[in-house]
């Protein structure tokens, strides 16, 4: 069942998500912890914040080499445009970061043991479902995680994880 939240902060950030109570829940805390703690960034209020059986571990699943978050292990029944929706959520979740290079991720992607052609055609399917925002052109193109695809990429990693 999906339910919907959303939340006026009286500092004026605002905060929606759409999705099971389990999501909703965890993305909430995490948000009215960054706000307690302003002069943190992303990054460091995510690492002060508990750990809760219901999240996934996504230090479990992704780690940090050269500059690049990968995937720990290949998983099976996971493609290569999964594996990009997995990578740019962990890219938020461990980083911080809302925007990922098309070039970083290609080689996330490839460094996880996926092989896609292009990046931009494995993406068509994400973008096209509102996943995935993808802004520049070219060779300067990124991406960046919506909040569905970060919902999407939430249930996927919890299955993953177990």
């Amino acid at each position: 069942m999906n339910y919907k939240l959303r939340i006026k902060h009286p500092s004026g950030a605002e905060f929606e998500a759409e999705g099971p109570a389990e999501f909703i829940l965890s993305e909430k805390d995490g948000f009215l912890s960054r706000l307690a703690e302003p002069g943190k960034s992303a990054a460091q209020a995510a690492e002060n914040q508990p750990k809760t059986a219901q999240n996934p571990d996504w230090d479990a699943l992704a780690e940090a080499k050269n500059g690049l978050i990968m995937l720990r292990n290949k998983h099976l029944g996971v493609k290569a445009g999964d594996a990009a929706l997995l990578l740019l959520a962990a890219e938020r979740q461990l980083k911080g970061s809302l925007e990922v290079s098309a070039i970083s991720l290609s080689k996330a992607v490839k460094a996880s043991g996926y092989a896609p052609e292009r990046l931009d055609r494995t993406l068509t399917k994400a973008l096209k479902e509102g996943l995935v925002k993808a802004s520049g052109t070219k060779r300067n193109r990124a991406y960046h995680i919506t909040d569905k695809g970060l919902e999407t990429a939430w249930l996927q990693a919890k299955k993953i994880n177990g």
